[in-house]
């Protein structure tokens, strides 16, 4: 059995969001498969047929992944539209080439919080808070939090156990604080995302995460009616990535983003 290394929102090795694939991994137990991703150190994707199950490094399994759901479409190769169950429900895929799509889980929204929150979690001054501090999420909620400008964005350096105080007391998966001043050419918008219980302090590129933003910024008519929002992410880590959120005419809405496969790992 082998892990399939994949960098995902990217076509440059090394940039976007690491993730592992093992494929043919239906006889695998859950603790199985949680040592599988902890001995790995990336979130990894097992795959049995078109059914697909979520691992983090700290062990947590996950209901959905979104550029694990992407990896592991890169490395099955098909073609073509079909449908791939998760922990949250049969989702719809698409693979063209190298552009790579899933439907994701409709979104919910939280009521408004107070910003003190996220400023605490995120050891800023509440000045540097630009807009309504929300609970948004398909599938796995995250804390969302507008910020002033770039510079706030980047010079970010939370402590993890206070952002994981933060999302256990209302309910998220992770903080993710986010700018309109953005430095990627046709994003709509830049962002970071601070984990809970992931077992890493930061995450590159994260789907989910840009779904829930897509949706909060859509909410708040701050993107001019438009049906597709592009996030950048990554750059403080050196893993540069961009994802498209669309509302397609088939009700769902839709993730898009491109991968690089790299290397093996014999398990």
């Amino acid at each position: 059995m082998q892990a399939h290394f994949v960098d995902v929102f990217t076509t440059t090795p090394g940039q976007g969001n690491p993730a592992a694939v093992v494929m043919d991994a239906g006889r695998l137990s859950g603790p199985e498969m949680a040592g599988i991703a902890a001995q790995l150190g990336v979130e990894t994707t097992f795959v049995d047929g078109t059914t697909l199950r979520y691992y983090q490094p700290s062990g947590h399994a996950m209901v959905l992944c979104g550029h694990g759901t992407m990896a592991a479409l890169a490395v099955m190769g098909n073609e073509g539209e079909y449908t791939v169950s998760t922990p949250v429900g049969d989702l719809p895929v698409k693979v063209e080439r190298y552009l790579f799509g899933m439907a994701m889980p409709p979104v919910t929204f939280g009521p408004a919080l107070d910003p003190q929150i996220a400023a605490t979690a995120l050891g800023i001054d509440l000045s540097q808070i630009d807009g309504p501090v929300q609970i948004v999420g398909g599938g796995r909620p995250k804390l969302i939090v507008p910020l002033m400008s770039l510079e706030a964005l980047e010079a970010l350096r939370p402590d993890s156990q206070a952002v994981e105080e933060a999302c256990t007391g209302v309910g998220a998966t992770g903080i993710y604080p986010f700018t309109r001043k953005v430095r990627a050419l046709g994003a709509s918008a830049e962002a970071r995302h601070f984990p809970a219980g992931a077992g890493i302090y930061e995450d590159p590129v994260t789907g989910v995460g840009g779904l829930a933003l897509a949706w909060y910024l859509w909410h708040y008519g701050c993107c001019g009616g438009c049906c597709g929002v592009k996030v950048a992410q990554g750059f403080e880590m050196g893993r540069p990535g961009m994802m498209m959120i669309r509302q397609e005419q088939d009700g769902h809405t839709w993730l898009y983003g491109q991968a690089a496969i790299g290397g093996t790992r014999q398990l």
